[in-house]
């Protein structure tokens, strides 16, 4: 898959937290050995994830396969409780097949190997379920469901969150015309979605405004700017399946359709809706609903939605417009569920929707295939320090710090100067004068070296981000950046040192991680009175009953 590097991933997320570091922000053998923040910006919930089953005891490639059925799993496990708020269990489950079986979700694991966004086909649904919910029940308990929902997809794809955004705000607007308690709605919804934000804080916040001090923007006006990846409306319909890149025209190596079976089923679900409203049947406006999304989801990813996409900055960060294709395959595989709403009689139902399972799974079922096998694969392959610091990082340099130097690359992009004999082979090296240097701690936060000699300069092979402090004999210094690498130089005065350098919070992390901490407790303090509470007048309400039986003999 393209984005091959989750292995190495999940391995540094690891070494990192087994060195007392949470939340994981910078990394120690990715970026060519110099270490790079890349969980201050890239999703790090699939990962966490993972590292659970790390944790009990599976190998790193065993642990992202299983996080990769899981995905699929809980994909396909929520689309049907979603669906079944409003269709039939056989009309629900004819919705969560199509869902999984929809090409473009193979396309993000067998192809990109966008395993967030790939788990995003998990959160999308969820969220609309427990809107559902919260509609339906107005209890405090979908209240805290969904602000888990939107700060589980924020943690996982921060972009499909945003994407999710109108989607969502629609739907909920969808809900509060229908609601008998408008107010109180409108609150509990405004409470989730506050929630979710704050519980998701400790990433979004730095993510969203500390990413000027790496190379991410670069991304956004090269290979990732979108006005490249806009898609034809044939290719919706039909397109060539490979497994190569996204390009601009017709000539892409992926493909963009939605299904053939999504849209035949989500055009005939339009006359469905006709049938429901001659019928006066009130299930005719979540079609009509799902058909705008379908609409509106399609639009975006096609250059009919340029002027869109210019007028909106924010827009830019997507990179990718048939991103969308995540929302049209939600859209289009409840509407294709929708179509057995045609029919009362359950045997009717039981029959056209095992012709649909059927037909989605036959037709679709090749694309779920890698384009080949790697033989006799083991985790060192991919957690070697080797393999970690060149092949995997050369796949995605776009975190190392703003001024590192850059090259243009024959395809003429840009690309980091660096060659394999430039990555880290050690730690340290001292550039200048007669040191000793002894490493005494070594984690991907925190270093400590004993150095001793006559002076000179040492070089600490790690990259230069605003949060490293340096500190001889415990009184701050400052250090150099001046080279190639932006690698931290500093000056060492001649006698007996001790050097720490140490990955100190911005301010905007320290807020993030106070505000998720604070949300967290806060709800775990409500669930617990709550619980007291119940318990407490659980016994008063036995009491009484005990009370009044005793008084009636």
């Amino acid at each position: 898959m393209h984005d091959d590097e989750q292995v190495g991933r999940l391995y540094d997320l690891n070494q990192a937290l087994q060195s007392g570091q949470f939340p994981v922000r910078i990394i120690q053998d990715l970026g060519f050995g110099y270490g790079y923040t890349l969980f201050n910006y890239y999703p790090p919930f699939i990962y966490y994830l993972a590292e659970i089953f790390v944790l009990l005891g599976f190998g790193y490639i065993a642990a992202i396969k299983i996080m990769i059925g899981l995905g699929f799993i809980f994909s396909a496990f929520f689309m049907y409780l979603f669906s079944r708020q409003y269709l039939s269990k056989y009309g629900a489950l004819v919705a969560a097949v199509a869902y999984s079986y929809a090409p473009y979700h193979s396309v993000d694991v067998y192809v990109r190997g966008a395993l967030p966004e790939f788990w995003s086909f998990v959160f999308v649904p969820a969220i609309f379920w427990s809107l559902k919910k919260l509609f339906d029940k107005n209890t405090s308990l979908y209240v805290l469901i969904t602000a888990f929902m939107i700060s589980g997809l924020i943690l996982t794809h921060n972009l499909v969150a945003m994407m999710s955004g109108m989607f969502i705000a629609i739907y909920f607007i969808f809900l509060l015309v229908q609601s008998q308690k408008k107010k109180i709605f409108f609150f509990q919804f405004l409470i989730s979605g506050i929630l979710g934000l704050l519980i998701s804080t400790s990433f979004w916040l730095p993510s969203f405004l500390e990413r000027d001090t790496t190379m991410i923007n670069l991304l956004t006006k090269e290979l990732a700017d979108y006005k490249i990846h806009f898609v034809y409306l044939r290719q919706l319909w039909n397109s060539p399946w490979g497994y190569g890149g996204s390009l601009y025209g017709l000539e892409d190596g992926l493909s963009f359709q939605v299904g053939k079976v999504h849209i035949i089923g989500s055009i005939f679900a339009l006359f469905v809706a006709v049938w429901l409203i001659i019928k006066k049947k009130s299930a005719w406006s979540i079609i009509v609903l799902f058909a705008i999304f379908l609409v509106i989801a399609t639009l975006m990813t096609t250059f009919y939605s340029e002027p869109i996409w210019n007028a909106v900055t924010l827009f830019s960060y997507i990179q990718f417009p048939w991103r969308f294709l995540l929302f049209s395959v939600f859209a289009s595989s409840f509407l294709l569920g929708a179509i057995l709403l045609l029919f009362k009689a359950e045997k009717i139902q039981i029959i056209l929707g095992t012709v649909f399972i059927i037909i989605i799974i036959v037709l679709n079922k090749d694309y779920f295939t890698p384009e080949k096998y790697l033989p006799n694969v083991v985790d060192k392959n991919y957690t070697s320090a080797d393999v970690i610091r060149w092949r995997t990082s050369i796949m995605s340099f776009e975190y190392v710090p703003q001024g590192v130097k850059t090259k243009v690359s024959t395809t003429n992009t840009t690309i980091i100067d660096i060659t394999k004999d430039e990555i880290a082979k050690s730690r340290f090296s001292v550039l200048k004068g007669d040191l000793k240097v002894v490493e005494i701690e070594d984690r991907p936060n925190y270093k400590k070296l004993q150095v001793s000699g006559n002076g000179g300069v040492i070089r600490l092979n790690t990259f230069a981000y605003p949060q490293w402090q340096l500190f001889i004999d415990n009184k701050k210094v400052t250090y150099n950046d001046n080279n190639k690498l932006k690698l931290i130089e500093l000056s060492v005065p001649r006698g007996n040192h001790i050097i720490e350098v140490k990955f100190i919070n911005t301010i905007l992390e320290t807020v993030g991680n106070s505000l998720s901490a604070t949300s967290i407790i806060a709800i775990l303090l409500y669930i617990m009175l709550t619980s007291t509470r119940k318990k407490s007048q659980h016994k008063i309400k036995k009491a009484d009953e005990k009370h009044t039986k005793q008084k009636n003999n």
